[in-house]
């Protein structure tokens, strides 16, 4: 019986071996890892949708169910962008878009993805401008499906607030309760997301 020498190394073929397992166990985290990221940024999108419209639902109860009828106290349109560099201006309590911002959303109410750029959302309001129950509205960025699937992230970083609306699946359609609205905003992965009051 041959006697195996006790000091004797790896052979070339299993540091090649060890090597190429390495290798694509590194390969598989890094081609993963961006996708799992684009993931957590889009659930946290989602999350400031569902803040945004807790917010609404906050001023809503504060004024009787109405929307705020301007977008700052200067304004005589009920439509258009609030962003948070016209509604630092605002005074907190002032029944603004701008003032809804301010008071219930704050500075920090930014996309997961411009990170030191801070790039706050633009509040984009519109109204949900068809004939019947159920239509899908036409008055999102001019589209005729209710969606902004055909729109690039990050769309400018804007979430659009329909009023007269609600959600059907990531169609925004016409609702029967003017008080209703959804809340829209373009992912970073396929898609848009959609949700209502």
């Amino acid at each position: 019986m041959e006697k195996r020498d006790s000091n004797e190394g790896f052979t070339m073929i299993e540091v090649a071996l060890v090597l190429a397992i390495a290798g694509l166990i590194f390969l598989m985290v890094f081609i993963a890892l961006p996708a799992v990221q684009r993931t957590q940024r889009d659930a946290k999108r989602r999350d400031d949708v569902g803040a945004l419209l807790t917010a609404i639902q906050k001023y809503q109860s504060n004024n009787r169910g109405a929307f705020p009828e301007k977008l700052t106290a200067s304004s005589s349109s009920t439509t258009g962008d609030v962003t948070w560099t016209n509604a630092s201006a605002a005074q907190a309590g002032e029944t603004t878009w701008a003032g809804l911002y301010k008071s219930f959303l704050g500075e920090t109410f930014a996309d997961p993805l411009a990170g030191a750029d801070n790039k706050k959302y633009v509040l984009t309001i519109k109204d949900c401008n068809v004939v019947g129950v159920g239509v899908a509205c036409t008055s999102i960025k001019g589209n005729t499906n209710g969606t902004v699937q055909d729109l690039n992230f990050p769309n400018g970083y804007k979430m659009y607030i329909i009023k007269g609306a609600t959600c059907n699946g990531s169609i925004v359609v016409s609702s029967s309760n003017p008080k209703k609205a959804a809340v829209t905003y373009k992912m970073e992965g396929p898609g848009s997301y959609c949700a209502n009051l």
